[in-house]
């Protein structure tokens, strides 16, 4: 599992590197920081945005991620310490040579190790409230599997009291830039022609040189950006310059103001190694999920080792939601002809209950959704291996559950198994009006999930709140309301919540056994058993936990 991590990792860097090692830094910075340049305008707006939120909101650094020839960071009026960074040499040290510039360092750092890089040079102890940016439409030439990483590793520099900030190119000007930048500049990307190597509906440009630029509307980027698990939305107000997560437009580039509460965490979290590790052996590395320990017999728990216990009563929680399913939906067409349902999982993890309703003839073709890009990888090679037909029929998505790549009213059954809770009872609403819309008039959401007790004691579950990153998790009553809302009747719930304690408490048990055999980190498993240990004391009082199932019989307008 290492040695394929890092060869993957290798190729990610090469291909990150490669976007840049073709051009030259003078060619792009004469292409740019010229007068007559269309980008100019944009440049000086983007310095604006940043210097005035800097004075507004009180940062005491900026640290720019891909600076490029650092026509941004090193013209910026602003006295405060100034990082710019760059994965490649030669770009950094044309910004070396070319500005001379108080408190501005230009440094070669890769851009998904940001914060081993912040905390070996001593920055989190010296700097308190960060401003993290990543200008020019440099997350957009990323790779895809690297993208929501460097989000990830911003935030975290940017910690509690920070902020960042990103620009793409606004699609809505790419016609414009065609004609008055990438033709004029052929030192850049070379000759070509427009009507061979521009692809005007998908904004698009693949020079013969290679060279390649996409520009995205804004509606798109907020898309990309949900899809990281970054939750913001297009401000039609003039720029705030204060730092508060919002989309706005300015010149040719779109801005993305964000910060810690604009994120889950949880797909940093769960593309971790440790994470990666710790689920994959300690967990179970198929069904993720809590299970149903009081559904195992006296001979299994006599003979049967805690992990293989963990998996079982996983698989028999799979089998009881299935039977959800079947008795739910016992007249409908699908269920009765043996054809299988169209079903979409949120928070599909490793796929495990998708495979599962394969196997039980339960499914025709499936979808699954998760934020996870670790997840999706080792989901598409699970699946692979499992069944070919299964795979063929099964399409997995990197991306948010709030925003799912499907068409409307086009799924029998959405299904989710513990994975709501991560995004709290507000997105909690979205992701049942998500469901509403890709769920066919008669279809079904039935999911489970961890909530809180109605009456749970907010004080105890502090530390709850802290570990999953919420000020307060969802709850029965919740969930009921955001159903009735958008249109499903029909609601049922049946609760085992006294699984949440045996299970926590259980997989504690497996990694006191076996996590340091495993490569999991020390300080991971340190907090992982405190973590472990919360969910054990807390979940006799405060939480509860089993399916919820509704049936959407009203048509309700949703919002575009």
């Amino acid at each position: 599992m290492v040695a394929s991590v890092e060869i993957e990792n290798l190729s990610i860097h090469d291909e990150e590197r490669a976007v840049w090692e073709f051009m030259t830094p003078k060619s792009w910075h004469d292409s740019v920081a010229h007068k007559d340049s269309i980008f100019y305008k944009t440049y000086a707006a983007t310095r604006h945005q940043l210097e005035q939120t800097i004075v507004n909101g009180g940062y005491d650094v900026i640290i720019e991620v891909g600076c490029g020839t650092g026509d941004v960071i090193a013209n910026m009026d602003t006295k405060i310490q100034r990082y710019g960074l760059d994965i490649n040499a030669e770009f950094v040290n044309f910004c070396k040579d070319t500005y001379e510039v108080d408190n501005c360092e230009f440094l070669v750092v890769d851009a998904i190790f940001l914060e081993e890089w912040w905390k070996k040079e001593g920055l989190d102890k010296k700097f308190s409230k960060p401003l993290v940016s990543c200008v020019n439409n440099t997350l957009n030439i990323m790779p895809d599997g690297l993208r929501g990483r460097v989000i990830d590793q911003m935030l975290h520099i940017a910690g509690p009291d920070g902020v960042c900030m990103a620009t793409y190119w606004n699609g809505n000007f790419f016609s414009h830039a065609i004609l008055e930048y990438y033709k004029k500049n052929p030192q850049l990307c070379g000759e070509f022609d427009i009507d061979k190597h521009v692809n005007w509906d998908k904004r698009t440009l693949v020079s013969p040189s290679e060279y390649s630029t996409e520009w995205h509307t804004p509606i798109e980027v907020e898309q990309l950006m949900h899809a990281n698990d970054v939750d913001v939305t297009i401000s039609t107000s003039p720029p705030t310059y204060d730092g508060k997560p919002e989309i706005n437009m300015q010149e040719l580039a779109i801005f993305i103001w964000y910060d810690q509460t604009s994120s889950s965490n949880a797909k940093g979290y769960y593309d971790s190694d440790d994470a990666q590790k710790f689920y994959s052996h300690v967990w179970g590395g198929n069904a993720i999920h809590v299970g149903r320990h009081d559904l195992l017999t006296k001979e299994d728990i006599s003979t049967m080792s805690n992990v293989h216990q963990v998996s079982l009563a996983g698989d028999k929680h799979e089998k009881e939601l299935m039977e959800t399913v079947r008795s739910l939906m016992s007249t409908d067409c699908a269920i009765v002809g043996s054809v299988g349902l169209r079903v979409v999982d949120m928070g599909c993890g490793y796929s495990s209950l998708l495979r599962h309703m394969w196997r039980e003839k339960l499914l025709w073709s499936g979808v699954g959704v998760d934020l996870s890009s670790e997840m999706c990888s080792r989901s598409k090679v699970m699946n692979a291996k499992f069944d070919s037909e299964c795979n063929k029929n099964v399409r997995i998505i990197e991306g948010s559950f709030l925003d799912i790549d499907v068409r409307d009213e086009s799924a029998d059954l959405v299904v989710s198994i513990d994975s709501l809770l991560h995004v709290g009872p507000v997105r909690q609403h979205r992701a049942v009006q998500e469901a509403a819309r890709i769920l066919r008039p008669g279809g079904w959401m039935i999911f489970s999930d961890i909530m809180q007790s109605e009456d749970a004691d907010a004080d105890e579950m502090q530390p709850i709140y802290d570990r999953i990153n919420l000020s307060k998790m969802g709850t029965v009553s919740n969930y009921k309301t955001a159903l009735e809302k958008y249109g499903f009747t029909n609601f049922q719930v049946d609760l085992h919540s006294d699984n949440i304690a045996t299970h926590y408490g259980k997989v504690r048990e497996v990694m006191e056994e076996q996590g340091s055999s495993c490569g999991i980190s020390d300080s991971y498993l340190s907090k992982m058993a405190q973590g472990l240990s919360m969910w054990e004391e807390l979940g006799p009082k405060n939480i509860v936990w089993g399916i919820i199932a509704a049936r959407k019989t009203q048509k309700v307008t949703l919002k575009n």
